[in-house]
């Protein structure tokens, strides 16, 4: 998940490295999803540590004043439709607030038994449905197939 090593080492640098190239709109946001009992700024803490740790390119602090803009962080289990209803209202506000366009990729590092859930409640709350002008996406980081050696 946001919270587990990969998050931390590859993911968040990763976005930052975008941002610090010129490559994300500058109203990108990233909403964290976890169990944790964190505000906003616990999770964009986390992710500046992270960046600063892990990222490829230097550190500069307007790429990441702009990017921290629309960190947010949403408390919540795979199971909890609650808390998916507040993912759905915290991606909403950032759409009106950082002019997102409702355009939202969801990036699942979580484990493969998690992927039906996390679906399901993408897909009930309306998360993961595209709209008119908008796109919808659903990642899944985890290899699939079979090891034929």
């Amino acid at each position: 998940g946001v919270t587990g090593g990969l998050g931390r080492k590859k993911l968040m640098p990763a976005v930052y490295d975008l941002a610090n190239r010129g490559l994300l709109p500058p109203g990108f946001a990233l909403t964290g999803f976890a169990r944790r009992d964190w505000a906003d700024q616990d999770f964009a803490q986390v992710v500046h540590d992270a960046v600063k740790e892990h990222a490829r390119t230097p550190f500069r602090e307007a790429t990441w004043r702009q990017l921290s803009e629309g960190i947010r962080f949403v408390q919540g289990s795979f199971d909890d439709d609650q808390a998916f209803e507040r993912l759905r209202e915290t991606v909403e506000t950032l759409d009106a607030e950082r002019g997102t366009g409702g355009n939202h990729a969801f990036y699942l590092s979580v484990p493969p038994s998690a992927f039906p859930v996390v679906c399901r409640q993408l897909a009930e709350s309306g998360l993961s449905r595209s709209q008119e002008d908008a796109w919808r996406r659903v990642v899944i980081e985890k290899p699939f197939g079979h090891d034929l050696q």
